[in-house]
């Protein structure tokens, strides 16, 4: 059951912060609660990620589609790490509220991050244009935080099938040893 506690809140990941090694180096105190779904968005990536060496996850508003992740509880104390993580200070993504519906299909209200710019919807047999797509370390990423936490088999073949860009970051691989 997911309930409200004193000082913390929750929050929906659904990029690199799936992986519980990832998550932790900024936010101790994130506990998995569980796998849940953001309707009417889709996965996309936009911006270059000179960490990452290459586009970094972030949600677009599409009708009908939908995002997968994880549910962290975390401590009050630990947001303003996680804004610093996301770059909000720097208008790389902005934090928002979202409805995430559970497993067991229950509504939570949960804080995540979407980037400041969108590019127009695509569909889902559309490739993400060259540009703008993941190193083959951040779908490394997560990829095994999708795996860990335990994401539908069928979103984690959808996740798969998303064309890297031949890239390897070297800062970030170290994490996923």
């Amino acid at each position: 059951m997911i309930s409200n506690i004193k000082d913390t809140f929750l929050y929906f990941a659904y990029g690199s912060n799936l992986f519980k090694k990832r998550i932790h180096i900024n936010n101790p105190s994130a506990v998995f609660i569980g796998v849940g779904k953001l309707e009417d968005y889709q996965l996309d990536f936009i911006k270059y990620s000179d960490n990452w060496r290459g586009s970094s996850a972030t949600i677009v508003p599409v009708e009908g589609s939908q995002v997968w992740g994880a549910i962290w509880r975390v401590e009050n104390i630990h947001m303003p790490a996680l804004d610093r993580q996301e770059g909000v200070e720097t208008n790389w993504y902005f934090p928002k509220t979202v409805t995430i519906f559970t497993e067991d299909g229950k509504k939570v209200e949960c804080r995540t991050y979407q980037q400041t710019i969108n590019p127009p919807p695509r569909r889902d047999d559309q490739d993400i244009p060259i540009d703008r797509r993941p190193s083959m370390t951040y779908m490394e990423c997560i990829l095994k935080g999708a795996k860990e936490c335990g994401l539908p088999k069928e979103y984690i073949k959808k996740l798969e099938r998303i064309p890297h860009n031949g890239q390897e970051a070297p800062n970030m691989k170290k994490l996923l040893e």
